[in-house]
């Protein structure tokens, strides 16, 4: 059933005891002691990035974390963000020592770890306006590093005063005795924040000196889930400016209950001033962050968009009723529900349930979980044809999970090689014959691999490859090379075969990130007729050229009956380029020409009104513009 229900049962998130409602200061968060007023900060946002490992037998990472204590290294790589530098999470190895006698080292205090380590620190710079955060743990009889994070603004500002590292990253090499009368030892013995107005003039800080070096300018110190948890700002205007410290615990109870117990994909604190509710801080898991760029091509997400909004703090919506009840409330299927403000932006980004918990007065936690979005239809036929005529592929399936397994939801093999199949005397081919595998999503093959990483894999040979369920039939059908990434909450399988009719891979091939959702929406919505895919001929290039096309079965069978030929308005457009600077005014913006025939600004007229084009939809990506038009039937 849809709609919003005040959860009783379900309560708050366990082991998280809610205060005492009324009077407190509302950016104070939960267990914090009320006495110290705040200054508000500018939050940034950023993107997070995958964790990432390796198995053995493929030119690729994947996913995994190790991290159960604070000796063992988490490996992070950071992700490159189109709207500029990402952030960096980035965990330090903490070497493990024996003492004199050579006995094995004492057990470290476990930590936060993982994703929500991750949103601890995102979102405590998005709430404070730091520029940075550390997570401190201790490792024997020290503290030591464990993770950090900086903001993309203070990256900016870091490379503009060419910089290549930050102060974040250069705490690691120090190691800080917990016996030590330091803020982050101190904090880590009494459980008391602590805040330093002027870090490069503190005699007890260590680390004065590099703060003086990178323009550090105030730190806070911050108890947080074993360890301590330090953020501070800088000189310049990325950052906020701190009279006193303007958080003092994090909701790290909450936020497990989010991630861990509910699988939450993405985490919103909301705070009420000035009687409305806005966006505190937000997190995106690194997993739901890349799926949703491959399938949109952007880096738009359910958290920046609900950034645009302002909720009435005495309404009836989630956010408000749980601030109001004291209790977790709980909506399924927000996209169907009237009474959501956001309820177009819950259905645009596939939103299925959405939780929302109190954690002090003005201070609502709100965590959710999407659908995967899957391609379907004429987007997927499209998708695969123009993935295969770019990177010069015999064949592409896409996988999707169902359950347990992965399986073949579409398939698409060129005109090329189905005629060197039928000269062959085969009958099939490799990639119908990939149909009747089910592939455990939870295994190690690749295509399991590539969706629970979201890191492509490239296999130079198919038929050597031990890992590939079906490398006896990829020998069969003379299947070379097999590249898969991840794609629209699914995975693409693009391979090569021993013959002229497909390229001749010696390593990946450079694939568009092609806008999954825009392709679904023009299909399904705008009713498109075709899709072009424009790529700048070079980076710094004049001119977009046509890449490829595709062009709805009926639509291209009625023209072929009406004209007597194999014309499209989609393949005569690949004999014209389009010019780079009239698009620079809409760059990584959608747009549409309302009738191309009529148009006299568009360098296709005449070819529109020999095909009957109407309205023309742009939809961006990097390197690129999708087009998808519409045309009487």
């Amino acid at each position: 059933a849809t709609g919003v229900a005040a959860s009783g049962a379900f309560g708050a998130p366990a082991g998280l005891a809610l205060p005492a409602r009324g009077g407190s200061n509302p950016r104070v968060p939960l267990g914090a002691s009320l006495e110290l007023q705040t200054a508000p900060g500018a939050g940034g946002q950023g993107t997070t990035g995958p964790m990432e490992g390796a198995p053995s037998g493929f030119t690729c990472g994947v996913a995994g974390a190790t991290a159960a204590v604070a000796l063992r290294a988490l490996q992070r790589k950071s992700i490159s963000s189109q709207a500029g530098p990402s952030r960096r999470c980035k965990v330090a190895q903490a070497a493990v020592r024996q003492n004199a006698t050579g006995a094995a080292p004492q057990q470290t205090t476990q930590g936060v770890t993982g994703d929500v380590l991750e949103a601890v620190m995102k979102m405590a710079c998005d709430w404070s306006g730091a520029c940075y955060a550390i997570y401190w743990t201790r490792a024997m009889d020290d503290m030591v590093v464990s993770a950090d994070y900086v903001t993309p603004a203070r990256r900016v500002e870091l490379l503009t005063q060419g910089k290549t590292g930050s102060f974040a990253e250069a705490s690691e090499s120090f190691r800080l005795p917990v016996s030590g009368r330091g803020p982050v030892a101190s904090v880590y013995k009494t459980g008391e924040p602590a805040f330093i107005a002027e870090a490069a003039t503190r005699m007890d800080l260590k680390r004065k000196d590099i703060a003086k070096e990178f323009g550090i300018v105030s730190m806070g110190f911050i108890p947080c889930g074993g360890g301590v948890l330090e953020i501070g700002t800088s000189q310049g205007s990325e950052t906020a400016s701190w009279m006193s410290l303007p958080i003092r615990s994090m909701p790290v109870q909450a936020l497990q209950k989010a991630l861990v117990s509910l699988q939450a994909k993405y985490i919103m604190l909301w705070e009420a001033q000035d009687g409305h509710f806005s966006v505190a801080a937000d997190f995106v898991a690194a997993g739901e962050a890349k799926a949703r760029r491959s399938f949109r091509g952007d880096d738009k997400t359910f958290c920046s968009e609900s950034r645009k909004f302002k909720l009435p703090a005495e309404g009836h919506g989630p956010v408000a009723r749980a601030n109001a009840t004291g209790k977790a409330s709980f909506t399924s299927n927000p996209g169907e529900d009237q009474k959501l403000v956001r309820r177009a932006v819950a259905q645009e980004f596939s939103i299925k349930d959405m939780h929302c918990f109190p954690i002090s007065e003005g201070l609502v936690l709100e965590c959710g979980i999407p659908t995967n979005p899957m391609l379907t239809g004429n987007a997927l036929a499209a998708a695969l044809k123009m993935q295969c005529e770019i990177s010069g592929a015999g064949y592409a399936i896409y996988w999707t999970p169902v359950g347990d397994e992965l399986v073949a939801a579409g398939s698409y093999i060129t005109p090329a090689r189905k005629a060197a199949l039928a000269a062959q005397g085969k009958e099939g081919s490799f990639a119908e014959a990939g149909k009747a595998f089910r592939l455990p999503k939870a295994g190690s093959g690749p295509v399991a691999t590539v969706l629970a990483t979201l890191d492509p894999i490239f296999i130079a040979d198919a038929g050597a490859c031990d890992q590939l369920k079906r490398k006896e039939i990829a020998s069969q059908y003379g299947i070379a090379s097999i590249n898969l990434i991840p794609f629209a909450g699914g995975v693409l399988e693009l391979g090569t075969s021993s013959g002229p009719e497909t390229a001749n891979w010696s390593e990946a091939p450079d694939l568009p990130n092609i806008p999954a959702s825009a392709l679904q929406q023009a299909f399904d919505k705008e009713g498109a007729a075709y899709a072009l895919l424009w790529r700048q001929d070079r980076p710094d290039g004049d001119h977009f050229t046509a890449a490829a096309d595709y062009v709805l079965p009926e639509r291209r069978r009625a023209l072929r009956n009406k004209r007597g030929d194999d014309q499209t308005f989609a393949s005569q457009s690949k004999g014209y380029k389009l010019s780079v600077d009239p698009l620079r005014r809409k760059w990584g913006r959608a747009f549409a020409i309302t009738d191309a025939k009529s148009n006299a600004g568009l360098n296709r007229q005449v070819l529109a009104k020999e095909f009957d084009i109407g309205r023309v939809i742009f939809a961006p990506f990097p390197g690129g513009y999708l087009e998808c038009g519409i045309a009487s039937m």
